[in-house]
């Protein structure tokens, strides 16, 4: 799942084999962000209870090319 708050990168996002992409609102925070990531998989039901969700993002936010960070979540 590819999440973005620009529909632009959305749209090429959709074009990559695999990739189910979402326009959302601009995070302000690492809570927020897997909060936006924890919906989009439950909607989407590609993971369930005891799945685990890597989160790959850059930190700070709204900067290109700065990816930095990989987070697992677990869902409950």
């Amino acid at each position: 799942i590819g999440l973005t708050p620009v529909l632009a990168t959305a749209r090429r996002l959709a074009l990559v084999w695999g990739v189910r992409s979402r326009v959302v609102a601009d995070v302000t925070s690492v809570e927020d962000m897997v909060e936006k990531a924890d919906a989009a998989v439950r909607e989407l039901g590609v993971a369930g209870p005891d799945d685990r969700v890597a989160i790959i993002a850059g930190i700070p936010f709204g900067r290109a090319g700065k990816t930095n960070t990989i987070r697992v979540l677990r869902l409950e």
